[in-house]
């Protein structure tokens, strides 16, 4: 695998928080014009690259603008996407799907909504595509039939939507998620704890654990979009160390 320090992952998707907002703001901005102008948000693209909103009934100066409905704030878009990350966590559990692929699907829906508003797509149909995408890269693959057969969804909105995920994506689909850096720092922590015989490797393997976890709920943040995996996974594993003390992590960090 190529390293981070040379990938598209570090070079183009790990964010400032200003261009994080800003680029928020302009999807969510676009759907917002394009209720007002179209009477709706939902998008098609089309092969020339234009988009048209098929659902719309025409808002303009025209329009009945009092009947149009209401766009969402950013924040409650913000809302939305942490609920269906969420969902994703579940779904990859439940078809027993390791940490590597939920967190790289997570990572493509995250970047997708980067780039459209949660107003535009039907972030369900999204959801199963980015998990889809990530079985592809991650080699462990499962077909759009048996994904949507696992779930009980149609199999084609993954097919449909398959493109529109990949240009989003600008087709750079390497990512690196924190698990594979949390387990560099472990291994490398137990040569760090071997003096403390069993103990030390019950500790920390129950740190592992602890900081699988703190990982977890790390990737329902932005944190995934402003800063690299190497910083997420020593910013766990001193977390998840807070709170239970399995090793003396400040000496770890002073002097490895």
């Amino acid at each position: 695998m190529a390293d981070f320090t040379t990938s598209s992952h570090r070079k183009r998707w790990i964010l400032n928080p200003h261009d994080l907002t800003r680029k928020y703001e302009a999807a969510n901005q676009r759907a917002v014009d394009a209720l007002q102008k179209c009477g709706a948000t939902r998008v098609e693209i089309q092969s020339d690259g234009s988009l048209i909103y098929p659902g719309g009934s025409g808002g303009g100066e025209n329009g009945r603008r009092e009947s149009l409905p209401e766009h969402l704030s950013i924040e409650e878009e913000l809302l939305v996407k942490r609920y269906y990350e969420g969902k994703i966590q579940e779904v990859c559990a439940a078809l027993r799907l390791p940490n590597k692929i939920q967190a790289t699907a997570i990572i493509y829906f995250k970047r997708f909504y980067l780039q459209w508003s949660i107003m535009e797509h039907d972030h369900k149909n999204i959801l199963l595509t980015c998990i889809y995408l990530a079985c592809k890269v991650e080699e462990s693959h499962v077909s759009a039939e048996e994904l949507g057969k696992g779930i009980q969804q149609d199999p084609q909105v993954v097919l449909k939507n398959e493109m529109i995920v990949l240009q989003a994506l600008e087709f750079e689909l390497i990512v690196y998620p924190p698990y594979r850096s949390m387990e560099g720092f472990i291994y490398d922590l137990e040569t760090f704890v071997q003096g403390m015989g069993s103990t030390g490797l019950k500790a920390l393997q129950e740190l592992r654990v602890a900081a699988g976890s703190v990982v977890n709920n790390m990737m329902l943040t932005d944190a995934p979009l402003l800063y690299p995996p190497g910083q997420l996974a020593l910013a766990a594993l001193r977390i998840a160390n807070q709170n239970q003390s399995k090793v003396d992590f400040d000496w770890y960090i002073t002097f490895q």
